[in-house]
């Protein structure tokens, strides 16, 4: 539209110039008109201007991030690394120490224990939070190894872990908590842990009558051994009922 077809007065108005306003600065509807056009352009310039700058600066923050990450990493392997060289060292110079002692060389013992005590102390030390982690490891692997019904009965490893939660939350932890575990278990279960030669005895009911069942019904009475003991560990600790238990086993038809 040329210029002088465009009615300025009715476009200042649309944008809230009042023609009857005689105050102090007062313009005439061109330059009002004018006057707002400019301050959009520089609006819109100046949010050009500053989302350039928002995404510059995200892109600083994420490539600051990325490099963190990556030295982290190479600071982690590093330290591994020195930690390792260390220890390496360390055995070497107990070796050493030892073999001083059996010399009685004690300019060489003195030397040796220096050094070993000069290693330990540049030693990378773990955070509260790796060494517990370390610790925790070490007990679970000598806790498996002294429990090895753990690996080949499956229904006592998954009585065990259904356990976990419920033994740390009452604030056991540590060698307490592996002591309690088995405890427990073995509360629960004390057939599996006597003599593997015991008396079949209880598989027999009163007056010397091996007990059948009706093998159709999906009862408590028809589970099989092993499943009855299950069903009273989980009942006794008050994971579920007998009837929910026996509800979701499956029976052989």
């Amino acid at each position: 539209m040329a210029e002088e077809e465009r009615n300025y007065e009715e476009e200042a108005v649309a944008q809230g110039y009042n023609p009857d306003y005689d105050g102090p600065n007062k313009v005439d509807a061109k330059t009002f008109v004018e006057k707002g056009e400019k301050i959009a352009a520089i609006a819109v310039k100046d949010r050009g201007v500053l989302r350039d700058k928002v995404e510059q600066l995200e892109g600083k923050v994420e490539s600051l991030t990325e490099s963190n990450r990556e030295f982290g990493k190479y600071h982690k392997k590093t330290i591994e690394a020195q930690r390792k060289a260390n220890a390496t060292r360390i055995g070497e110079l107990e070796a050493e120490l030892a073999q001083a002692v059996t010399d009685g060389d004690g300019q060489a013992y003195t030397r040796t224990r220096a050094e070993i005590n000069d290693l330990k102390t540049e030693l990378p030390q773990l955070s509260d939070e790796q060494a517990n982690a370390q610790a925790w490891d070490k007990l679970a692997t000598q806790w498996v190894s002294e429990n090895q019904w753990y690996n080949t009965n499956p229904t006592l490893a998954t009585f065990a872990d259904g356990l976990q939660e419920r033994v740390v939350a009452e604030g056991y932890n540590g060698q307490a908590y592996f002591t309690e575990l088995t405890r427990r278990v073995k509360e629960a279960f004390p057939d599996d842990f006597k003599n593997p030669n015991r008396s079949n005895a209880n598989s027999v009911e009163d007056g010397g009558q091996i007990s059948t069942g009706d093998s159709k019904e999906h009862t408590y009475a028809n589970l099989p051994a092993d499943a009855k003991k299950a069903c009273d560990g989980f009942v006794k600790e008050g994971f579920m009922t007998r009837e929910d238990y026996v509800a979701e086993y499956e029976f052989e038809e």
